[in-house]
C-alpha cells in the first residue's frame, strides 16, 4: 500500500477500524433488507458493511452512510427516489471508518457532509493505492471487497462541519451532531417529531460492539446514549445490527457505564490489562452469546484501560 504511511502497521490499524461490521456476500437479489422505522425513515439493514438509511425531507432526500459496495448504495438511491417520488440532496456519512463510505461514488452528484474531526482518516483513506496486498488485507475482513473496489470512488466531503450540521428547513429540517464517543467525529441525528435516532456505530445493536480506536471516548459515548434516553426516542437506526427501541439504548448505555467504572476500579487494583479481559467483574455483554471473542476485542480492553 503506498499512502503517506506505507506500513503493515496502517493496514492492521484501518482493518481494526472497521472490525465491528460482519464479513458477508452479498447478492444483487437481496443486498440488504429495507425497514419501515417511520414514515420518513427507511433503513437498508445490511451485514457487508454497515446499515445506510434515508431520511425523507421536503426538500428531498438526505441519505447517511453508504457501507462498502456502490453498486448496493446505488440500488438503495434508486429505490428510495422511488418510493418517496424525490431526489437526493445530501449524503452524511457519520464517521470517517471504511466500512461506512466505501460506496460513496452512489452519491457523486450530491453534497456529501461530513464532521472536520474527521478529515486526517478521510486523507489516509483517500490516498491509499488499492494494489494487491492492500486489497487482500481489506478482503480478510470484508470478503465482497475485490469485487467492490473497481467501482469504488472515493473523495474528499464536498462539506465539513465542527459540531453541527442543518438540513432542510422548517418543522421538518435536520440537525447532525457531532458528539464523538465512537470515534472522535462520530455524528448523529434525531428525526424530529418521530424522534427517531440515526447513530451511526454510537450504536451497534446485538453484537460486540467495537470500541477500540485511540479517539474513543466513553464519556461522550455514554452521555449520547444517556441524552436519546431522555428524549425517549422511539427508534435507533444502528450503524451495525437491527433497529432497537428504548429499552435495548437503556440496556446498552447501562453496560457502557458499568464496564468503564469496573474497568477504573480494577486498573486501580494493580490488575493488568492482559488481565482484565477476561476478568469476572467485568459485566456481562449485553449481545448474543457467541462461540469465540473476536480477534480485535483486545484492542478494546486496551483502550478501555487506557482510558480508566
Amino acid at each position: 500500500m503506498r499512502t503517506r504511511e506505507r506500513t503493515t502497521g496502517l493496514i492492521c490499524v484501518l482493518v481494526l477500524a472497521v472490525a465491528g461490521a460482519i464479513p458477508a456476500t452479498e447478492t444483487e437479489e437481496s443486498p440488504y433488507e429495507l425497514v419501515e422505522v417511520s414514515p420518513t425513515v427507511v433503513m437498508a439493514l445490511h451485514n457487508n458493511g454497515s446499515n445506510l438509511s434515508c431520511v425523507a425531507l421536503d426538500e428531498g432526500l438526505v441519505f447517511f452512510d453508504t457501507g462498502l459496495s456502490t453498486r448496493t448504495a446505488s440500488r438503495f438511491r434508486r429505490e428510495m427516489e422511488a418510493r418517496f417520488e424525490s431526489p437526493a440532496m445530501a449524503l452524511v456519512l457519520t464517521h470517517a471508518h471504511l466500512d461506512h463510505l466505501l460506496g460513496m461514488a452512489a452519491f457523486d452528484d450530491v453534497p456529501v457532509h461530513a464532521a472536520a474531526s474527521g478529515r486526517t482518516r478521510w486523507e489516509h483513506f483517500v490516498a491509499i493505492e488499492w494494489d494487491e496486498r492492500t486489497i487482500a488485507g481489506y478482503a480478510s475482513v470484508f470478503p465482497s471487497l475485490p469485487e467492490e473496489i473497481p467501482s469504488a470512488r472515493l473523495r474528499l466531503p464536498t462539506d465539513w462541519y465542527d459540531d453541527e450540521l442543518v438540513l432542510g428547513a422548517g418543522d421538518g429540517q435536520l440537525t447532525v451532531q457531532r458528539t464523538g464517543g465512537h470515534s472522535v467525529d462520530s455524528s448523529s441525528v434525531v428525526v424530529g417529531a418521530e424522534r427517531v435516532v440515526i447513530a451511526g456505530d454510537l450504536v451497534q445493536a446485538r453484537r460486540r460492539p467495537y470500541f477500540g480506536e485511540p479517539d474513543t471516548d466513553f464519556s461522550a459515548w455514554i452521555d449520547t446514549l444517556q441524552h436519546w434516553e431522555e428524549l425517549e426516542v422511539s427508534a435507533v437506526c444502528p450503524g451495525h445490527g437491527p433497529v432497537i427501541e428504548l429499552a435495548e439504548l437503556g440496556e446498552m448505555r447501562l453496560w457502557f457505564e458499568e464496564t468503564a467504572a469496573a474497568a477504573t476500579r480494577l486498573k486501580s487494583e494493580g490488575v493488568s490489562m492482559e488481565e482484565m479481559a477476561s476478568h469476572p467483574d467485568l459485566p456481562d455483554g449485553y449481545w448474543p452469546d457467541e462461540d469465540t471473542v473476536p480477534r480485535w476485542w483486545i484492542y478494546c480492553i486496551k483502550r478501555l484501560y487506557d482510558a480508566s
